[in-house]
């Protein structure tokens, strides 16, 4: 059972283990320092941490910044447990839980993909999220609707 919690200071070390791994922060490679980005997120009214425990591990990460109405999201699976569905059951579970979790009423969910991330695209369709085109940065970007 997947189980929804605010990131607190204490789990700093394990997202930040994760963070420098290659196969992670290639795709997170905004987020130089975890901890520095623990704080401004902290700080900030609008940002969400949120970590999905499974068997109490914690097995992935999801951050979401809220502008207006709308929700930008990303996310990470612990890279030893990829590859075994957590993260589709994450994703999907979370969309059906997020006013909840965040306590807010946002209407629509934006994730910005690189185009070459093929299982995090696959991950965000199957979840239902619809591809729109590519961004500013050319980043590809898909949306959820709640």
């Amino acid at each position: 059972m997947y189980i929804f919690e605010e990131i607190v200071k204490n789990d700093n070390d394990i997202f930040d283990s994760w963070l420098k791994r290659k196969n992670i922060n290639k795709w997170l490679g905004g987020i130089d320092d975890w901890y520095k980005y623990f704080e401004y997120v902290n700080s900030t009214p609008d940002y969400f941490l949120i970590k999905a425990l499974f068997d109490n591990k914690i097995i992935g990460a999801i951050t979401l910044e809220i502008i207006e109405e709308t929700g930008n999201i990303s996310f990470m699976v612990n890279p030893d447990e990829q590859n075994k569905g957590h993260g589709r059951k994450i994703l999907s579970l979370f969309l059906r839980q997020i006013n909840q979790i965040i306590k807010r009423d946002i209407k629509c969910i934006n994730a910005y993909i690189e185009p070459n991330n093929i299982a995090s695209k696959r991950c965000f369709e199957s979840c239902g999220f619809k591809y729109m085109g590519l961004d500013d940065e050319d980043m590809e970007e898909y949306i959820y609707n709640l």
